[in-house]
């Protein structure tokens, strides 16, 4: 019985390793920090509501940037037991930034070389792959990196308690599909919120 055994070339190789890796690079990563005032209990506030107008409703911004986080914050918050009021105990303000970047990559294409001299006995001897110098490639892209904050101020000491922000690369996708964009950033963001959803069943 004769077994063909097929071996991929050391160029797709690395050409599928490479685009993987150019892939996860382009891929929107949402990263989550928060800080909370270690004096204040947030399980303590009742009622919340948002500043008049928020960090991301001015001129710059689409007005329905504002009616979406205003959403998703509210639906976080009732989904936590806090209700809405037009005389708040927290208040609550959205704001944006945004810095445009530069991603550098470099890489180096080997290229086969050096013989396979097959199974001989137990062993295999031999190299079946040979790593040389091949072509360098060097790829620039430009991307936004935006970062997205959620304050909460006590109303009545007028005092930051708590601040969640996500940070992530902006695409053109991203963009386009606004509502869900922004729900999931609200949706990441509370993940690290103090007062947690209550248990399901």
């Amino acid at each position: 019985m004769k077994f063909t055994f097929f071996r991929p070339s050391i160029r797709a190789i690395v050409s599928v390793a490479l685009l993987a890796s150019m892939l996860a690079a382009c891929a929107p990563s949402v990263k989550v920090r928060s800080d909370t005032d270690p004096g204040v209990d947030l399980g303590q506030f009742k009622t919340y509501g948002f500043f008049s107008q928020l960090g991301i409703e001015g001129d710059s911004y689409s007005n329905l940037l504002g009616q979406h986080f205003r959403s998703a914050i509210s639906s976080q918050m009732n989904a936590r037991g806090f209700t809405e009021s037009g005389a708040p105990q927290l208040q609550i303000n959205v704001s944006i930034g945004a810095e445009e970047k530069v991603r550098v990559n470099t890489y180096q294409e080997p290229y086969l070389y050096g013989g396979y001299y097959g199974m001989r006995g137990y062993g295999v001897y031999g190299s079946p792959w040979g790593y040389g110098g091949g072509a360098t490639t060097t790829t620039v892209r430009q991307y936004t990196e935006a970062n997205v904050y959620i304050d909460m101020v006590d109303a009545t000491g007028h005092k930051l308690v708590w601040q969640g922000v996500a940070t992530f690369t902006l695409t053109d996708k991203m963009q386009s599909q606004l509502r869900e964009t922004v729900n999931n950033t609200v949706e990441k963001i509370f993940t690290q919120f103090p007062v947690s959803l209550p248990a399901s069943g």
